[in-house]
């Protein structure tokens, strides 16, 4: 530093005072870092001292170990499936003849009991007429018959009539009597081939086929052979989702579990439910027959549309894991398990969970603690545990 009597001599050798000032800013600088230097290394000293290095054999802080929990867990089944029709109906004629009119197209919305489409009935009406006129001639008779047998009754009675007149009036009635009942019989089955002509929607649909035009003659024998439909009914309103669902998930497949549907073209996630599962089992593919029933009004979903689900089983108690505690490969994930004071090593069957955790099928159990991968990255040979061993008492 400068003293007193060295900035005098400056001053009477004629140096200014300003450079005087600088010069003793320039010097004193380095002198003001060592100063300040040195007070925080000691301090940093003091620091080190105070906080002892951990022993090589301590025990990790409470914190640090993750204790092993169950949780309840819904876990979305996922399926595809197809939509379908509540009811599909090829309907053909009752009776054969030609088809003479149609009266609906592919498209039309027809109520239970509308008429489809009318087959040719001449004949019939015909033969209709014919029997009602036999009908009428055989009630003459009948009646003819009947009075004859009532007036050979009376005279049998009086003693007049012989038992051979009387026997044969009481024929002649019952013949009469029974031509009566064929020909209202055979009325009766033309009046209902009359009715059956014409053929009529079984329920409330859509008109989704139409097989053939008018004028094709369609015999009545062919029914239930593939080739004797005219047009196709389908209730649509509601529509029910066949699902195909992995065999592994029966145990987990109950009436009444809750989905959620996503249906190709519809925009809006669809809440319904299980209300079918069926018996069979798809012998290819290994996977369930369920269905969910769906409401269509308007008929905004069609049949034949592709549909994907979320089922959700009811909760059940799973081991989840962070994803951060696993060590080793995908393929073979273990833990290090703590007890006793020492760390063991713990293989583990997991399936993903989410992006941050595993559900742990075997390995670990509740209330097992475990290391996260800050510690004992390294474990010696006389504490490490082959799968086989299982956990050391």
């Amino acid at each position: 530093m400068y003293t007193y009597s060295m900035y005098n001599a400056l001053l009477q050798e004629g140096i200014p005072l300003r450079l005087i000032s600088k010069s003793i800013f320039l010097v004193s600088l380095p002198l003001i870092a060592a100063f300040h230097s040195g007070k925080a290394f000691a301090s940093a000293e003091n620091e080190i001292t105070e906080q002892a290095p951990p022993s090589e054999h301590s025990q990790p802080s409470q914190f640090a170990l993750h204790t092993v929990t169950t949780e309840n867990v819904v876990k979305p089944i996922l399926a595809t499936g197809t939509i379908m029709a509540a009811k599909s109906s090829n309907i053909g004629p009752k009776i054969e003849g030609t088809i003479e009119e149609i009266y609906v197209r592919v498209g039309d919305r027809v109520k239970a009991g509308d008429a489809l489409f009318r087959t040719r009935d001449v004949v019939l009406r015909l033969q209709k007429q014919e029997l009602a006129a036999s009908s009428a001639l055989y009630a003459a008779e009948f009646r003819k018959a009947k009075i004859e047998f009532n007036r050979v009754s009376n005279l049998r009675n009086k003693g007049v009539a012989s038992a051979a007149q009387f026997d044969t009036s009481a024929a002649a009635l019952e013949t009469a009597r029974a031509r009566v009942d064929i020909t209202k019989s055979k009325l009766a089955q033309v009046e209902q081939s009359l009715e059956d002509a014409i053929a009529r929607a079984p329920y409330t649909g859509v008109i989704t086929e139409r097989f053939v035009d008018e004028g094709v003659f369609i015999s009545s024998r062919a029914s239930g052979m593939g080739n004797s439909a005219v047009v196709q009914v389908k209730k649509a309103d509601p529509v029910v989702a066949v699902w195909s669902i992995a065999a592994k998930y029966l145990p987990e497949i109950t009436l009444g579990t809750k989905v959620e549907i996503r249906i190709d073209g519809i925009p809006d996630v669809i809440e319904s439910e299980i209300h079918i599962i069926n018996d069979r089992i798809d012998i290819a593919s290994r996977s369930i027959d369920a269905r969910s029933v769906i409401t269509n009004d308007g008929y905004k979903i069609k049949p034949g549309l592709f549909a994907r689900a979320e089922i959700f089983p009811k909760p059940h108690k799973v081991v989840l894991l962070p994803r951060s505690l696993l060590r080793g490969p995908p393929n073979d994930p273990y833990v290090l398990l703590y007890e006793d004071g020492k760390a063991r090593i713990r293989h583990l069957t997991t399936r993903d969970h989410n992006t941050d955790s595993v559900e742990v099928l075997s390995g670990l159990e509740a209330g097992m603690r475990v290391l996260p991968s800050s510690h004992l990255t390294d474990v010696s040979d006389d504490v490490v545990m082959t799968r086989k061993e299982g956990l050391e008492n």
